[in-house]
């Protein structure tokens, strides 16, 4: 009996600590409860990219006394503008309100002149993005060429802004700059580019093609296609409630009742449309870049190298962007190779795209000789249906892409190619004639 009150004392003790606990628990206690909320899915399928990634342009021309050098290739071209970065531009104002082809081309040919040619109408505001300027109020004006002119006696450089189509030249300059030390450099480039020619037409742009053959090389790839599933969480807002159909045997359809996305297995191409934001209204051709490169970085759909190509922001509100390969565009007749986006009310209308990639190892590569641009006018001219002189505006090389699906395989061959009513068309070989290219 001596020792009951201690015992009552540790149960006492215990009781007391038991009510705290039970206590806590009750205060910090919080339910949890079912918000239906839908499941976070990682909507990222390749890589970002920035508006200096996909606005690039195609061709280098140098122009010095008696000798136009060119280049086509990326790594040449990027080392000239990268050695502009460093500028600080000034005010652009209007130089010429109706400029002629034949005053374009001599301001292309005027010696001491680097052009850098561009694929479509690049917004001076876009560019404006890239480059550092001293004042930022942009006239609302594109150019498709940009003269850099360094044979003016002063110190500075001039800039010219040439949009071909609009026949209009804005014009600006660069004051504090080491103008000997960018023309040793750019002079030193020219060495070991390949000297081109120019070929004029009365009343026309010139055409400016290589003198020499072209070693390249063939590659064959496995076709390595991305889960269109992956497309559907991204571009849908809630991919639990979208319902996937097949069409037929070459397509498949997934819609959740306000958005549509239809893939195509024959062309290897998948098109999202979002009904309810069409709109007819025109759209500012800057805002429509940004937006187009910001949609496809919102789920890292930069699957390839994929460039500004093509726009038209008055009628379709319409943007695309080309597949290249090593530097040069790819065009294909039976697999999908741009990216096209119609922008409606503030977000994507249609965005139509493919869904592989060429970024696994080539196997099988074999080296192709490309006959030079000038061969390659030369037989055109020889053709008599085709006009070279009034109806082709371009000459560029480029890969021809065509498929082997029984073996799962790409194929990419080199091959040229002339811009004939806004469109491209291949010079391929002709294996009847002996080695001679014709049309297809």
């Amino acid at each position: 009996m001596k020792y009951i009150e201690q015992v009552k004392s540790v149960i006492l003790l215990l009781l007391i600590l038991l009510s705290l606990s039970l206590t806590f628990t009750i205060w910090t206690y919080s339910p949890s409860y079912d918000t239906n909320e839908p499941p976070i899915v990682d909507i990222s399928i390749a890589e970002k990219k920035k508006i200096e990634d996909v606005i690039k342009p195609y061709r280098l021309i140098l122009s010095q006394e008696h000798t136009i050098n060119g280049t086509i290739k990326t790594v040449n071209i990027e080392r000239v503008l990268n050695s502009m970065k460093s500028w600080e531009i000034q005010t652009v104002e209007l130089h010429n309100n109706k400029v002629s082809p034949k005053q374009i081309n001599e301001m292309i040919n005027t010696p001491n002149r680097a052009t850098f040619f561009y694929q479509a109408e690049v917004p001076i505001e876009i560019f404006g993005s890239i480059f550092t300027f001293a004042d930022h109020n942009f006239p609302d004006a594109s150019f498709n060429r940009l003269v850099v002119d360094w044979s003016d006696s002063s110190n500075g450089i001039n800039l010219y802004f040439l949009n071909t189509v609009k026949q209009k030249v804005y014009t600006t300059s660069v004051e504090k700059v080491d103008k000997e030390g960018f023309t040793e450099r750019i002079i030193q480039q020219s060495a070991s580019m390949p000297v081109y020619n120019e070929i004029e037409r009365p009343g026309r742009l010139s055409l400016y093609v290589s003198t020499i053959p072209e070693d390249t090389v063939k590659y064959t790839y496995y076709l390595e296609e991305i889960a269109p599933e992956r497309f559907k969480n991204a571009l849908f807002s809630n991919p639990s409630l979208v319902r996937s159909n097949p069409v037929g045997t070459s397509q498949q359809e997934y819609t959740d009742d306000t958005a549509l996305m239809k893939v195509d297995f024959l062309y290897k191409r998948l098109n999202f449309v979002n009904p309810a934001s069409e709109s007819e209204s025109a759209i500012d051709p800057a805002d429509l870049i940004l937006n187009s490169v910001n949609f496809v970085n919102e789920h890292n759909g930069w699957t390839d190298d994929y460039r500004y190509s093509k726009i038209n922001a008055t009628t379709a509100q319409q943007i695309h962007y080309q597949l290249h390969f090593l530097g040069l565009p790819v065009f294909s007749n039976d697999t999908e190779t741009e990216i096209i986006q119609n922008w409606g009310v503030n977000q994507v209308y249609r965005y139509t795209r493919p869904y592989y990639t060429l970024n696994a190892l080539p196997i099988k590569p074999r080296d192709v000789q490309l006959p030079s641009g000038q061969a390659t006018y030369d037989l055109l001219t020889s053709i008599p249906e085709l006009n070279v002189l009034s109806s082709v505006d371009e000459m560029v090389p480029g890969y021809y892409l065509s498929r082997d699906d029984n073996q799962s395989l790409l194929t990419l061959e080199p091959s040229w190619y002339y811009l004939i009513n806004g469109s491209w068309v291949r010079v391929s070989p002709d294996l009847l004639g002996g080695g001679k290219f014709g049309l297809e």
